[in-house]
């Protein structure tokens, strides 16, 4: 929501649970991103077409394991809040035409910002984050007029069949895009987060945003969902077979909690949705509580997500230019410093966001 839209006061009030949930989505990410740079043993690259990845310690684990519902909690939390955000300026007599307008051309800046940060500087073309994200904040835009009822069969059938989706017909780069996650060292066309998985759960939260603004206690039906999808984790993770990028040895053996990223294998989806709702619940029931100031921090930094996204990985590459690699603990030392440092300028740019609203703050 654009702080010039609402009274602050009202947006603390009703927001607060969504702040918190972005810091800490953000929060997670940088630990990834610290250790992508700093950390010689990071755990990851959980590619479908790939053999299972194997951790060189828990720990290892642990720091990647503790972060798996962060990828789909942006693209959950994308379509939760154009949901909201739409819903709450409609109600203030927008145009549905000029929010629309303005949701794709959001989507725009991020297609954008991947392309001069993240691609052209390295003369790649990369469609990783950013650009999953705006391609599909453009679609949920354009077809979020469509009820629910069309909407939601779509989004389910997604997460749920896209594992047996076959684009081989199509020319490599438009696959690759659309589905199936290509990232080689040396070559210049990279895709690590394909549309068509992502776009089911960012319309998934779509919905989810969309009946949070019809009811006045939405916490129930999340616990409600939390559960169930903890429930088709198990029974998707315990049957094997489909769903199933990666086999397992049980639920006491580290292989039962390693699932597939690129793209997201039914197990990695169902259990990344029962962990984001029941967060949601949890920060949403207690954000009128003296205690969650606490964790202030955290929320200054999930009110300008894509401003400490940015920036952050602009300090890392600098200051790894400058560090040689280090260790796992190492990481999280720059890691925590990293947060530290961050806190002045997302305050300061909030601030000019609020009081200062402009063409750029808008969409950064």
């Amino acid at each position: 929501m654009n702080p010039a839209d609402a009274p602050a006061n009202a947006k603390t009030e009703r927001h607060l649970y969504v702040d918190l949930f972005r810091g800490l989505l953000m929060a997670h990410m940088a630990l990834d991103h610290a250790s992508l740079f700093f950390n010689p043993g990071k755990f990851g690259n959980e590619f479908a077409a790939l053999p299972m990845p194997v951790p060189t310690s828990l720990c290892q684990f642990l720091a990647r394991f503790t972060g798996v519902f962060v990828a789909p909690g942006f693209s959950f939390m994308a379509g939760f809040m154009v949901a909201v955000t739409s819903a709450s300026r409609e109600e203030r007599g927008r145009d549905a035409w000029d929010v629309t307008r303005k949701l794709i051309l959001r989507g725009l800046v991020l297609i954008g910002a991947e392309a001069l940060v993240f691609s052209l500087p390295f003369m790649e073309f990369r469609f990783e984050v950013l650009s999953c994200l705006g391609t599909c904040l453009i679609i949920v835009a354009l077809v979020r007029r469509l009820p629910t009822s069309v909407l939601a069969p779509i989004a389910i059938g997604i997460m749920a069949l896209h594992m047996r989706l076959d684009l081989g017909g199509l020319p490599d780069g438009l696959r690759w895009i659309l589905h199936e996650p290509h990232y080689k060292h040396g070559e210049k066309f990279k895709v690590l987060y394909p549309i068509i998985p992502w776009l089911g759960i960012m319309l998934f939260g779509f919905i989810a945003g969309r009946e949070t603004a019809r009811r006045e206690r939405p916490i129930p039906i999340w616990l409600t969902l939390s559960g169930l999808f903890a429930a088709l984790f198990l029974v998707i993770r315990f049957a094997g077979g489909y769903g199933n990028a990666f086999a397992h040895k049980g639920p006491g053996d580290v292989s039962f909690w390693i699932f597939a990223k690129y793209p997201p294998d039914l197990a990695w989806i169902t259990f990344s949705l029962a962990v984001i709702f029941a967060l949601l619940a949890l920060l949403k029931a207690n954000q009128g509580r003296a205690w969650i100031h606490a964790l202030d921090p955290i929320r200054t930094i999930g009110r300008v997500p894509f401003f400490f996204y940015l920036v952050h990985f602009v300090v890392l590459f600098l200051v790894a230019l400058a560090v040689p690699k280090l260790s796992l603990l190492g990481a999280v030392a720059v890691w925590l410093a990293l947060l530290f440092a961050m806190l002045w300028p997302c305050t300061w740019y909030y601030r000019m966001k609020s009081e200062r609203p402009n063409v750029v703050t808008r969409y950064l």
